[in-house]
């Protein structure tokens, strides 16, 4: 693989795990800064700079280079955003694929916490426990009905439901 093609797969996974976290922080980024100092921590030992973070980042160096960082940088880069397998998630498509399968899933069941947290959502699964599998359905396909139309009504639509009624 030629170093501009390594360096554009690099900057695009750490821009994936920048945007999860920002994702998951109400849209407030991560600074550079501060996975610096994050990552330094966890290694208990400089072990990265912002500036080497903003240049895989961005996939060329500020002066207008090709960023060549080792597998102990993208191993640590990869561990400060809790990948555990670290240098193989920049440079190995394979296990970058079952990796952020694994961060999709974990970002749904962060999602089902959270509507566990919403005392209508555990009703609803309390009432919904005995219900008949064919029942199940027809609820499901309720709910995806329901979410279709909510979205489908933009940003003018209340969190009451489609017809604005609570």
């Amino acid at each position: 693989m030629r170093s501009a093609e390594r360096a554009r797969k690099i900057a695009e996974r750490v821009d994936r795990l920048i945007g999860r976290e920002a994702v998951k922080a109400g849209g407030r980024a991560p600074t550079y800064r501060e996975l610096t100092e994050r990552i330094n921590r966890l290694a208990g030992r400089d072990v990265i700079s912002k500036d080497t973070i903003r240049n895989l980042h961005h996939g060329v160096t500020q002066k207008g280079q090709v960023p060549n960082p080792t597998v102990d940088t993208l191993d640590w880069l990869g561990r400060g955003f809790g990948i555990r397998a670290g240098a193989s998630y920049f440079v190995d498509d394979a296990k970058a694929a079952v990796v952020d399968e694994q961060l999709e899933r974990l970002e749904k069941i962060g999602d089902l916490r959270q509507a566990l947290g919403n005392s209508e959502v555990v009703s609803l699964v309390q009432r919904a426990s005995g219900l008949s599998d064919g029942s199940l359905h027809m609820l499901v396909a309720l709910a995806d009905k329901l979410k279709q139309l909510e979205d489908n009504a933009g940003s003018g639509e209340s969190r009451h439901g489609p017809t604005g009624t609570e």
